[in-house]
């Protein structure tokens, strides 16, 4: 186990070069891409119920970042504020160098399009390290307001992740579990979503540089392919899978008994077939430096 984690943060240094690349979303169980219709000449035709758990009413709150060619990541939008400005929360690598918010194009899940305005990277980030994935995080500030929700999503604010069936959402191409990413795979724009268990969770380090960490691994149908020893070797469900390599930013959510709520921002994979691993930056322990930037809602647990 422990090499397959030092190799999967060695992948963490690397996703931080490549942001830019297509996004490739969800990368499924081979049973639900077949029984949802996916066969070989028919391969897009398997991700209606990947696209159909995106579209739910909770996670109204996806935005897709595209460049003029490609969706090249995601982010959430986490509220307004009084001027009438979007606050996105993504992963800060979606901005590598000197690149800024208006290097990207901003669509809600809607279709709404908006451009950006400011720019906020985690200042415990560092791009050429393998110690902070863990806080690879930024708030973008949009010209103008996000309208696709009633209210903002909240953001959770508890330390009970461990073991939780959390959904994770993106947009861009897709897989199955034992083929990976392929565009053969990508029929559609729209979101799609998969499920996983927490397997693992990392209290930030002390000095900033390691941990704040949620991590999940993609387990095949025979449960030959599980990495933590701790969690399950099965699927969670049939919505098992794992965010493809350059769906950065896509947010993770779980639910509590005050609703659903962001728990974590995808941050990196090591692969994108069964047995892979993926990590996402914790959203909980970060509640003063969000706030610092926008007076997001969280949860009180």
């Amino acid at each position: 186990m422990k090499s397959r984690i030092g190799s999967a943060l060695l992948g963490t240094a690397l996703l931080g070069l490549v942001a830019a690349a297509p996004a490739k979303a969800v990368i499924i169980l081979d049973s639900t891409w077949a029984d949802q219709g996916g066969a070989a000449g028919a391969e897009g035709d398997g991700f209606g119920a990947a696209r159909a758990l995106a579209m739910e009413p909770q996670f109204c709150a996806i935005v897709s970042f595209f460049d003029g060619e490609l969706n090249g990541g995601s982010g959430t939008w986490i509220g307004n504020d009084e001027d009438g400005n979007a606050y996105v929360l993504t992963a800060a690598h979606n901005f590598p160098g000197d690149s800024g918010p208006t290097n990207w194009f901003y669509y809600t899940r809607a279709g709404a399009e908006l451009t950006g305005k400011a720019l906020h990277i985690h200042p415990n980030y560092d791009p050429d390290s393998e110690d902070t994935p863990g806080y690879d995080l930024a708030i973008v500030e949009l010209n103008g307001p996000v309208e696709d929700c009633d209210t903002p999503p909240l953001l959770y604010g508890g330390d009970e992740e461990l073991g939780k069936l959390a959904t994770m959402v993106g947009f861009g191409s897709r897989g199955i579990g034992s083929v990976g990413e392929d565009d053969k795979y990508y029929s559609s724009k729209d979101a799609a979503a998969a499920r996983n268990i927490i397997d693992v969770v990392e209290d930030p380090a002390p000095d900033g540089k390691g941990g704040n960490q949620l991590l999940v691994d993609f387990d095949s149908e025979d449960g030959s392919t599980n990495v933590f020893e701790d969690g399950s070797s099965l699927p969670a469900d049939e919505y098992e899978g794992v965010l493809g390599s350059g769906d950065s930013g896509g947010s993770l959510w779980i639910e509590t008994d005050e609703g659903w709520a962001i728990v974590g921002v995808n941050a990196w994979g090591d692969d994108e077939v069964y047995g892979s691993t993926g990590g996402f930056a914790r959203v909980s322990k970060q509640y003063d430096w969000v706030k610092s930037i926008f007076d997001a809602r969280f949860t009180d647990e």
